[in-house]
């Protein structure tokens, strides 16, 4: 856990002072959509092993809480690179909106967790109904066709 989110760090930190060459930019922006796919997928994953008790509640929720720490890891160096202006402006929907899906990851992640400590039925509604948000900006985010 501490390795992914300290690689997430050094990989964020060097991205930050990049100038912004097109490749460059393009990485960031590549790896950032692979990883905003793989967050959903990760949490897609452990629910589905929650459910069928090929995870425990603890290991669940420990598995959760690290994949939504690495995504507000992301979701920050991507606003603090917005903020300081870093982004060109043909650029800076896409990134607006992986902070959003970061974000909907986030709360995605939150609900779930909830719902493993409470059973309460409404965070299980959350959780799916971020799920849902999440995928359809994944796919806008990654040229997806829309259906």
């Amino acid at each position: 856990m501490k390795k992914i989110i300290l690689a997430a760090l050094i990989f964020m930190v060097s991205a930050a002072n990049i100038t912004g060459s097109p490749l460059k930019l393009e990485a960031i922006g590549s790896s950032n959509a692979s990883n905003l796919s793989l967050c959903y997928l990760s949490i897609g994953v452990i629910a589905d092993s929650y459910v069928k008790q090929v995870y425990d509640n603890k290991k669940s929720m420990t598995f959760v809480n690290s994949i939504t720490a690495q995504a507000k890891v992301q979701k920050d160096y991507l606003q603090k690179l917005l903020d300081a202006k870093d982004i060109p402006d043909n650029d800076l929907a896409v990134v607006e909106k992986m902070i959003d899906c970061y974000g909907l990851l986030i709360d995605e992640g939150n609900y779930f967790v909830d719902y493993m400590k409470t059973g309460n039925k409404n965070s299980l509604s959350s959780y799916d109904g971020k799920r849902k948000q999440a995928w359809a900006l994944i796919g806008e985010i990654m040229g997806f066709p829309q259906k």
